[in-house]
């Protein structure tokens, strides 16, 4: 009775519900992960719903808006005017609704668009607030004057005034709400703090308990803190943890951190976890979580969690969860980024990080893996400065993922891509013998302040043999003139990528590569580094004439970036040869950072029969290390169009009726 009464509120229109007629109308058990609804500012006075529709390739959106005048809605790249793909509507005093197609251009300008390419569904106003429900295309044909709506982030703007104006001459954004349109949306409504009206109560249900890890620190007065503490778990028997939501106390506190990694540890085969991990510290100072040191990190090596900077609640879909406590007591390990970029002394900064775990268990049990460039990237990342669109590129060869994988593979249901503060785009490749599949994720509007665990619309089948290669595009145009290297700071760079599926290995936690042919260190001038805990740095060790310089410094001011150099290290960058790891993991095995280094060890001088697919990449496992290069003479996965023209818009109006919230 409760989901039919919900379904009908939807059907009769949310906010009319809300705000016109009284009633409690409440989207809790709403089980459509392709209807969104979102808030657009804290007083609700703008409040968006939208749901996509992939069977006519159609998203419809529905507005309603604390004003009696004009209401705009647009979709744009950054949150900007100019480009923005900008609708204008509302009720006159007449009761005659009006409706524009426009786009922005700068100055916050306004121009109608030839082709009106958005269908208004419906329009009424009652009272204070003005409702108006429309559609479009995702790929309208109008590639000049509109956005398409693809698996890219756009940022949602929006205005109202107090009077009607059919053809207002500019668009002044009250705001921008980041999204990913077409994705689903697996996080429950109480929980969400988008939601209007919403009094979030924590339990989802009788069988549903939260562990609570909560933080409270005071770091140091210096840009990059990465800092360990241990957490022990509430229970002694299996559990599926189903989602995670971080919660921080202030604006500032949300701030000053940039990541989250939460790991499972681990203790070596008749060893009490607690004589390892249950200690009384608040925790220290942890980089490279696999060498030993005092708090015993190294035991600690299974991923199961990360939050980055504007992260919303994840949550899996329902026939999964994370196993927690399975053999018993258990321990996790979050490792935080404090960023602290003015160096603030005596900054106290606190979260919670809530995971929301079950005693009814689900179907299989989830794993995850990291994979992308080794961090801190030491010769690897090296980005030119000024440069627009320099890619870099993480492999996972066939041959690791031959001897991580099971023979019927894994099922990868999310992912979750990872880049610092140049990041401009980032995407998932997957191959297979000599073909290219459809990205397993892709953003090529990717920014560093939204960085989201995304579910997959499709669950993908990854195999044994696979070629997975993790792509990331910098824009460093706004750096000062200065290179950016790969490095723990969000003013250095990274290119990771995460993904979550089922079912679990117990023995591999990673896959990831580095360029050191000899050809690419004879281009870029250094052979060995280090890293340097006191300046938490990476510094040139080899050659002897730059030895102690760190490579920040030495990618800005040692580097002469004339148009070849920028043009010979960006064909390296995508097509030398990588050095894998992707080793095997055991609680009384644990490789150290200083093992797993491949320096010293160049890869194979490519030959000129680098990367003709997949084939020649599986011969090089033979012995020595795992190498992989990029493949080029195989059929490149090119983004489906789907552009979709309405000709008779009345027709389409007709079909479409008045939207989902008819009222």
């Amino acid at each position: 009775m409760e989901e039919n009464r919900t379904r009908t509120c939807l059907k009769l229109g949310l906010f009319l519900a809300f705000f016109f007629q009284g009633a409690i109308c409440s989207v809790l058990n709403e089980e459509n992960p392709y209807r969104h609804i979102a808030k657009l500012d804290q007083r609700e006075n703008y409040i968006v719903e939208w749901e996509v529709d992939w069977d006519t390739k159609r998203i419809t959106f529905n507005v309603t808006v604390r004003t009696t005048g004009y209401v705009g809605f647009g979709l744009s790249k950054r949150g900007e005017v100019d480009g923005a793909d900008i609708v204008i509507g509302g009720v006159d005093r007449n009761g005659r609704s009006y409706f524009g197609d426009h786009h922005g251009t700068r100055g916050q300008g306004l121009e109608r668009d030839a082709s009106q390419d958005w269908i208004l569904l419906d329009a009424w106003e009652r009272g204070s607030r003005t409702f108006l429900s429309f559609s479009r295309a995702f790929e309208t044909c109008d590639s000049e004057q509109d956005l398409p709506i693809t698996d890219d982030l756009l940022n949602i703007i929006w205005t109202y005034g107090s009077t009607n104006n059919e053809n207002p001459l500019n668009f002044r954004s009250r705001g921008e709400l980041p999204v990913y349109l077409l994705d689903p949306d697996l996080v429950p409504r109480r929980l969400d703090e988008r939601v209007p009206n919403n009094v979030q109560r924590p339990l989802l249900d009788r069988s549903t308990r939260i562990f609570n890890m909560t933080t409270t620190r005071r770091i140091q007065a210096q840009e990059t803190t990465y800092w360990c503490s241990f957490h022990k778990t509430p229970t002694r028997s299996k559990h599926h943890i189903i989602g995670f939501k971080t919660n921080f106390p202030t604006e500032r506190d949300r701030r000053h951190v940039h990541h989250l990694l939460v790991y499972r540890c681990h203790p070596p085969p008749g060893v009490n976890p607690a004589t390892l991990f249950d200690t009384e510290s608040e925790g220290g100072e942890c980089y490279f979580i696999r060498d030993p040191n005092p708090m015993n990190t190294q035991y600690c090596t299974e991923d199961i969690h990360v939050f980055a900077v504007g992260a919303r609640p994840s949550f899996f879909p329902e026939h999964v969860g994370i196993p927690m406590s399975a053999s018993g007591e258990e321990y996790f390990l979050i490792q935080t980024h404090y960023d602290n970029p003015n160096v603030i002394p005596n900054l106290s900064i606190s979260y919670s990080l809530e995971a929301y775990y079950t005693r009814n268990l689900r179907q299989y049990d989830v794993g995850m893996l990291s994979l992308g460039v080794i961090t801190p990237g030491s010769t690897s990342i090296i980005i030119p400065p000024n440069s627009v669109d320099h890619s870099l590129v993480g492999h996972c060869a066939p041959g690791c993922t031959g001897q991580m994988l099971p023979d019927e593979g894994i099922n990868v249901f999310a992912s979750f891509l990872h880049t610092h503060q140049t990041g401009s785009a980032a995407r998932y490749h997957h191959f297979r013998g000599n073909k290219e599949l459809p990205w397993i994720l892709t953003d090529d509007n990717y920014d560093f302040d939204y960085q989201q665990y995304r579910v997959l619309r499709e669950e993908r089948k990854v195999l044994p043999g696979d070629l997975l290669i993790n792509r990331c595009t910098y824009d460093t145009t706004h750096t000062n003139g200065s290179a950016v290297v790969g490095g723990f700071s969000t003013r250095q760079e990274m290119c990771t990528a995460f993904l979550w599926y089922y079912t679990r290995s117990n023995t591999h936690v990673f896959c990831r590569s580095e360029l050191k042919t000899d050809e690419y260190l004879d281009l870029v001038g250094v052979r060995t580094t280090r890293w340097d805990p006191n300046r938490r740095a990476m510094v040139i060790t080899s050659p002897s004439q730059y030895r102690g310089v760190s490579m920040a410094d030495y990618a800005t001011n040692y580097i002469h970036w004339d148009d070849e150099m920028r043009e010979e290290i960006q064909r390296r960058h995508i097509y030398d040869v990588h050095v894998l790891q992707c080793p095997r993991f055991t609680p009384d095995a644990v490789a150290t950072e200083a093992q797993l280094q491949t320096e010293g060890a160049p890869a194979p001088t490519p030959s000129r029969s680098r990367g003709r697919g997949l084939t020649i990449a599986r011969s090089r496992q033979t012995q020595g290390p795992i190498t992989s290069s990029f493949p080029t003479n195989i059929p490149q996965y090119k983004r489906p169009t789907r552009c979709t023209r309405t000709e008779n818009r009345a027709q389409e109006r007709g079909r479409e009726g008045r939207g989902w919230s008819r009222n």
